[in-house]
C-alpha cells in the first residue's frame, strides 16, 4: 500500500506540474491589451501636461509641424494670469503667473468626432525660478510622448528643415523588432520638442485603426514611462485607477538592439509592461531597464521640460481613499482636492517613479 500511495502521489505531482506549466505558458503568451478600454472609475485620459519655456514655440512644434489640433484661434492672445487656486493646487511659489494652450491629439478619443481626445496641455510660468531639465530614456520617472504618424518621412522632412533636435543616434528612423502589442512593420524615431522633451514618431504598416479624421497627420498616441520596478508601478496604477484596469507584463528582460538604438540606451536590457487607459485607445508603456546606469528623475512641477499625466475620474471621493491608503503626499499643502473651477476639483500626487499624476473630477 505505501508503494501504491507513493505512485499515486507521484502521478498527482506530475499532473500538477503539467497544469502549472500549461497555465504559465498561457500567461506568457498573453498579448498586451488593445482597442478601447471601457470607462470605469477613470472616465478617460485628460492630458499630458507639459511645463514649457515658450508657448509660441510649443504651438509651432506640436500644431504646425506635427499636426495636433489647437483649441482656440491660432493667433489669439494668450496673456499670463494669476490663479490663486492653481497656485495652491500645485504649490507654486507666490508671485507666479502662467498661461496655457490646449493641443488635442487626433486618434485618442474612444469614438470619432467625440471631442474627448487626450491633449497636450502646455503651461508656461513666469515670476518663478525654473530649471531646464532633460532626463535620459532609462531614468525612472522619465517619460515621452509617442505619436503614430500617417507619413513619417514627410513629418521628419519638416522637422529637419527647422533643425529640430533628434535623440535617435544617426538621425534616421529605426525599423523596430517585433514585440508584443506592436503589429506590422514599424519604423520610429525620437525627436525633442522645444524644451527637450522626447517625442517618438512612429509609422505602422498597415496603419492601425484610428478615430482620427481622414486628413489627420496623427493617427494615435501612447505614453512611455521609464520605471524603477515594473510590478510596483502596475500595482500602483491598479490600486489608483480601479480593479478593472487592463495591464500586461512581459515575462523577462530582453535585449532589443533596435529599441536601444531608437532611444539611445546602448547595451541595455528592457522589460516591458503596458496599461490601457480606461475610456480610450491610449496605452501607457512601462519600460524597466537594467545593465545601464540609471538615476531617478524627480523634478519640481514648474521646471521646464517636466511632464505630468491627467486622469479624468468619475468621483474624487472614490479616488481619495485610495490615495490616503497608499500614504501618498499630494503636491498641495492641504492634501485635499482643490476646486480649480466651481465644478472642477483635482489633486496631484507622484507615482512610485516620481512621475506627477493628476486626478480630476468635472461635475
Amino acid at each position: 500500500m505505501p508503494a501504491f500511495r507513493n505512485i499515486i502521489i507521484a502521478i498527482i505531482a506530475v499532473m500538477c506540474l503539467s497544469l502549472v506549466t500549461s497555465c504559465a505558458a498561457v500567461a506568457l503568451s498573453q498579448e498586451p491589451p488593445s482597442g478601447v478600454a471601457p470607462p470605469g472609475d477613470v472616465l478617460r485620459p485628460g492630458h499630458l501636461g507639459r511645463e514649457i519655456g515658450d508657448i509660441e514655440k510649443i504651438i509651432h512644434f506640436y500644431h504646425d509641424l506635427l499636426g495636433t489640433d489647437l483649441r482656440g484661434p491660432r493667433e489669439q492672445d494668450r496673456p499670463f494670469v494669476v490663479n490663486a487656486a492653481l497656485r495652491e493646487f500645485a504649490d507654486v511659489p507666490m508671485g507666479s503667473e502662467f498661461r496655457a494652450v490646449i493641443l488635442p491629439i487626433p486618434g485618442t478619443a474612444a469614438i470619432s468626432g467625440q471631442n474627448a481626445e487626450m491633449t497636450v496641455e502646455a503651461i508656461e510660468y513666469r515670476n518663478v525660478k525654473r530649471e531646464p531639465l532633460t532626463a535620459r530614456s532609462q531614468d525612472p520617472g522619465a517619460s515621452h510622448l509617442g505619436l503614430v504618424m500617417r507619413d513619417l518621412d514627410a513629418t521628419l522632412a519638416r522637422l529637419k528643415e527647422e533643425d529640430v533636435p533628434i535623440l535617435t543616434p544617426g538621425g534616421k528612423p529605426v525599423a523596430l523588432s517585433p514585440r508584443p502589442g506592436l503589429k506590422g512593420k514599424v519604423r520610429a524615431i525620437v525627436v525633442r520638442d522645444p524644451d527637450g522633451y522626447p517625442v517618438e514618431l512612429m509609422e505602422q504598416i498597415p496603419p492601425p485603426e484610428t478615430t482620427a479624421a481622414p486628413a489627420s497627420r496623427i493617427l494615435g498616441a501612447h505614453i512611455t514611462l521609464a520605471v524603477d520596478d515594473l510590478e510596483a508601478t502596475q500595482r500602483f496604477y491598479r490600486d489608483m485607477l480601479g480593479p478593472g484596469l487592463k495591464t500586461w507584463s512581459g515575462p523577462s528582460f530582453v535585449s532589443d538592439k533596435s529599441y536601444n538604438e531608437l532611444v539611445d540606451t546602448p547595451g541595455a536590457e528592457i522589460r516591458l509592461g503596458t496599461m490601457l487607459i480606461p475610456g480610450s485607445p491610449v496605452s501607457v508603456e512601462f519600460m524597466q531597464y537594467r545593465n545601464i546606469e540609471r538615476k531617478k528623475y524627480h523634478p519640481e512641477f514648474w521646471d521646464i521640460g517636466v511632464a505630468h499625466l491627467l486622469f479624468m475620474v468619475k468621483d474624487m471621493d472614490v479616488i481619495m481613499p485610495r490615495i490616503r491608503a497608499a500614504k501618498l503626499k499630494p503636491l498641495n499643502r492641504s492634501g485635499d482636492p482643490v476646486f480649480i473651477a466651481p465644478t472642477v476639483r483635482a489633486i496631484f500626487v507622484r507615482d512610485p517613479n516620481g512621475l506627477i499624476v493628476e486626478f480630476m473630477e468635472r461635475k
